[in-house]
C-alpha cells in the first residue's frame, strides 16, 4: 500500500474511530432509548459527527491509537528495524502499566488478515530477524487467525471433517511460532495469549492453565491472560461455568491492578448468550448480557450484545453498543461490520439532512471492514448498498 493511500487509509480509521461519543455503555442522553423500530430516529444528530478519543478509556485504559493499515504496510515493505522497535515500546509499556495490553495485542491484529502475501513478508520478517520474538508471534497470530477461518463457530459436529483437519493443522504452526518466540522472550504477553488459545482449538486445559499461570505471574493484572483462559472454559469446550467462576473470582482479588478483572465474573453469561445466539434467540442473549454488563462496561459483553440487537432489528440499541465498543477496538473487523450494516439501517430512517452524514459514518467504517477482511461478503455487500444509497 503506497504511503498516500496509507494516509488517506489513516483519514478512514480517524474519521470512523472518532464517529462515536465517549461511553461506556448505552448513550442516556434524549430520547435515545427508543428501538428505532418504527418512524424517525430518536438519536441526537450530534452522535454521527466525528469527535476526539478521549484521554482515558473504560477502567483507566489508555485510548488504542493503534493504526492497523500502517502496520500491514510496515509488513509489506519489509521494515523490519521499524516493526521491532514499535513492538518493543509497546512491549515496554505494558511492563510499564499492564493496562496497556489491548494496545499491544491489537497491534498483532495485522497479522490476522487473510492474506498469503502477507505470511510470506512475515517469513521473510523472521528469516532476516531470527532472534525476533515479535516476528514469531505474529505468525503465530496469522496461524491462530487461520485455524478459526476453517473452524468457524459452529458446534464441532456441525463442522466439516475437513475444515477440522484444517484447523489442527494451522493450529500446530501457531503452536510451534509460540513455543519459538517464548524461547526468545520468555515474558511476551501475547505470546501467552495466543498459546492459550491455541490450546481452546487443542482441548488442552491444563497447558493452557499453565500458560496463563506463568503469565501472569509476569503480567500481574492482566485481564487478556485470565478472560483467554475463562474462554475456552465455556462448557462447549470442555469447561464448566463453576470452573469459570473459580477462575473469575481469583483473577478478581487483583481487581486494585485493574479493575476490569471485575467483570470477568459476567463470563458465564456470556456464555449462556452465545448459546442463545447459536439457537437464534438473540432476545435470550441480550438478557444473558445484561446480567454479564452489570459486572461493568466490558467490551466483550456490549459487542455481543449490539450484535444481537442488530439481529433483532432494534437498530438504535445496537448503534449505541457498538459505537461504544468502537471507543476501545476501532478496528475489529467484525465490530466494523456490523456497525457499519447498523449505520445504513439508521440512514433508511434518518431526516434527510442528517442522512448523508450517517452514510459518511457508513462508508468510512465498512471502507476499513473490507480492507482488513478482504473476503467478509457482508462488509463488501453493505459498501456497495451505502455507497449507492449515497450516489456514490
Amino acid at each position: 500500500m503506497s504511503s498516500t493511500r496509507a494516509l488517506a487509509m489513516r483519514g478512514i480509521f480517524l474519521a470512523a474511530a472518532t464517529a462515536v461519543v465517549a461511553s461506556s455503555g448505552i448513550a442516556q442522553s434524549g430520547a435515545a432509548q427508543s428501538n428505532g423500530r418504527d418512524g424517525a430516529l430518536t438519536i441526537d444528530d450530534s452522535l454521527f459527527l466525528p469527535i476526539r478519543l478521549p484521554e482515558t478509556m473504560a477502567f483507566g485504559y489508555p485510548p488504542n491509537e493503534i493504526f492497523l493499515p500502517r502496520i500491514i504496510e510496515l509488513v509489506r515493505q519489509r521494515q523490519f528495524d521499524s516493526l521491532d522497535t514499535m513492538f518493543d515500546g509497546l512491549a515496554a509499556d505494558v511492563r510499564r502499566d499492564v493496562r496497556n495490553e489491548l494496545r499491544f495485542g491489537t497491534a498483532f491484529d495485522a497479522a490476522r488478515r487473510n492474506d498469503p502475501a502477507l505470511l510470506a513478508d512475515i517469513d521473510a520478517w523472521i528469516a532476516a530477524r531470527p532472534a525476533s520474538a515479535h516476528a514469531r508471534v505474529a505468525r503465530a497470530t496469522y496461524h491462530l487467525a487461520a485455524s478459526w477461518r476453517r473452524r468457524g463457530g459452529a458446534y464441532t459436529g456441525d463442522t466439516p471433517r475437513e475444515n477440522i483437519r484444517g484447523m489442527q493443522e494451522s493450529a500446530k504452526k501457531a503452536i510451534e511460532d509460540v513455543a519459538a518466540g517464548l524461547r526468545i522472550d520468555s515474558t511476551h504477553l501475547v505470546a501467552y495469549e495466543i498459546g492459550i488459545a491455541v490450546m481452546q482449538l487443542a482441548g488442552s486445559h491444563e497447558d493452557a492453565y499453565r500458560l496463563m499461570v506463568r503469565g501472569l505471574s509476569m503480567h500481574r493484572g492482566s485481564y487478556g491472560l485470565p478472560r483467554s483462559f475463562i474462554v475456552m472454559l465455556w462448557p462447549r469446550w470442555g469447561g464448566t461455568e463453576e470452573l469459570m467462576m473459580q477462575v473469575a473470582e481469583q483473577a478478581a482479588k487483583d481487581s486494585a491492578l485493574n479493575p476490569r478483572l471485575v467483570t470477568l465474573r459476567g463470563a458465564i453469561y456470556e456464555n449462556r448468550a452465545n448459546d442463545s445466539s447459536l439457537a437464534n434467540n438473540y432476545a435470550g442473549a441480550v438478557r444473558e448480557l445484561n446480567k454479564a454488563v452489570a459486572y461493568g462496561p466490558e467490551r466483550d459483553y456490549i459487542a455481543d450484545r449490539g450484535k444481537a440487537y442488530y439481529r433483532l432489528g432494534a437498530y438504535e440499541f445496537a448503534f449505541h453498543d457498538l459505537r461504544a465498543v468502537m471507543m476501545e477496538i476501532s478496528q475489529d473487523e467484525d465490530v466494523l461490520d456490523y456497525y457499519g450494516r447498523t449505520l445504513i439501517e439508521l440512514a433508511t430512517r434518518a431526516r434527510p439532512a442528517i442522512r448523508p452524514t450517517i452514510l459518511d459514518r457508513a462508508i468510512e467504517v465498512l471502507t476499513l471492514a473490507t480492507y482488513l477482511d478482504p473476503s467478509k461478503p457482508t462488509s463488501r455487500t453493505a459498501l456497495g448498498r451505502a455507497r449507492r444509497m449515497a450516489g456514490k
